[in-house]
C-alpha cells in the first residue's frame, strides 16, 4: 500500500474503504494497485479472494459487482499475516 493509503485506524483498511459495507472492482483495484483482469483472475483462481456478489438481476443490463468489505479485510489480515509482502510496502 502507497502510503496515502495507509489507514488511519486500526481495521487494517484504508479510512476510504472501511466505512463501506460493499466495494466495487475498482474499489479493490485501487486497494491492491492491480488492474481489472487481475482482480477477474483473482476471484477465478484464489478460493481465500473474496467472492463477487451480484447486484440486480444478471443478464438484464441492470447488475453490478460488489464485494462485501469484512471479506475484504479478512482476505487482507491473512495475506499480511502469512506473507508480509503488504506490512512491508511503503
Amino acid at each position: 500500500m502507497k502510503a496515502k493509503d495507509m489507514p488511519d485506524n486500526h481495521t487494517g483498511l484504508p479510512e476510504w474503504l472501511s466505512s463501506r459495507r460493499y466495494c466495487t472492482v475498482k474499489h479493490l483495484m485501487r486497494l491492491f494497485e492491480v488492474s481489472r483482469p487481475t482482480i477477474d483472475r483473482w476471484c477465478r483462481d484464489n478460493p481465500a479472494f473474496p467472492s463477487k456478489l451480484k447486484l440486480g438481476v444478471p443478464g438484464r443490463g441492470n447488475c453490478s459487482t460488489r464485494f462485501i468489505v469484512a471479506e475484504v479485510k479478512s482476505y487482507l489480515a491473512a495475506i499480511e499475516g502469512t506473507t508480509g509482502v503488504l506490512e512491508n510496502e511503503t
